[in-house]
């Protein structure tokens, strides 16, 4: 009798090479594998390459497949989420906005100013799941698989022929979950895989 292999419901183990069943340890898996303005500027760059006949070449083809695999593990994750109905339980008030603890990373080498979000209102940055129901209005978590395999079809070839996705609109629902699943990654996960993460392990 074959051993059946674990399942992986949300697709983590082509990239991050283990299966996670968690979807809050998928974001803190995400963000060990890239930091916010890592994927935020790939997520831009390969967008931009696929109405171009130029093939993307900033990256090599592998990395820009491995970080698309954990966008693509990430809108899983979210998806799961947001069919629970998950919510923030921690209450933000606007004096508080600027508190680094609320979207940094501590100890870690990307600048402060990559960690904060761009694209999210107010009410967003005080509660990140509301990104969620606005991102899966536009879309259920295969249809957004779909639309990341199409994008990666264009980016990493030659062909623009019949393209035509709307890349703002693209870049600017990515980009604005991918900031969601930051924010609840830094505020609401304290370990990744059962050990504390690497900042909130004190030394000596």
């Amino acid at each position: 009798m074959k051993n059946k292999s674990p399942k992986d419901p949300f697709k983590t183990h082509c990239w991050a090479y283990t299966v996670v069943t968690d979807p809050y340890q998928v974001f803190a898996e995400c963000f060990i594998f890239a930091d916010i303005g890592s994927l935020r500027k790939t997520i831009r760059q390969v967008l931009c390459s696929v109405d171009r006949k130029k093939v993307h070449k900033k990256d090599e083809p592998a990395s820009v497949l491995d970080l698309f695999n954990a966008v693509t593990s990430v809108i899983l994750a979210a998806w799961e989420l947001y069919r629970q109905k998950k919510t923030s339980a921690l209450k933000i008030e606007p004096g508080q906005f600027t508190d680094k603890r609320l979207y940094a990373r501590p100890g870690t080498n990307c600048a402060e100013w990559e960690y904060l979000p761009k694209n999210l209102s107010a009410r967003e940055y005080q509660n990140p799941y509301k990104v969620f129901s606005r991102f899966f209005k536009h879309g259920d978590a295969a249809q957004w698989q779909h639309h990341i395999k199409e994008v990666l079809s264009y980016a990493l070839s030659s062909c623009t022929n019949d393209c035509e996705l709307d890349l703002l609109k693209l870049y600017l629902q990515l980009t604005r979950l991918m900031e969601a699943a930051h924010l609840i990654d830094v505020r609401e996960v304290l370990h990744i895989g059962g050990h504390l993460k690497p900042a909130l392990v004190k030394e000596g």
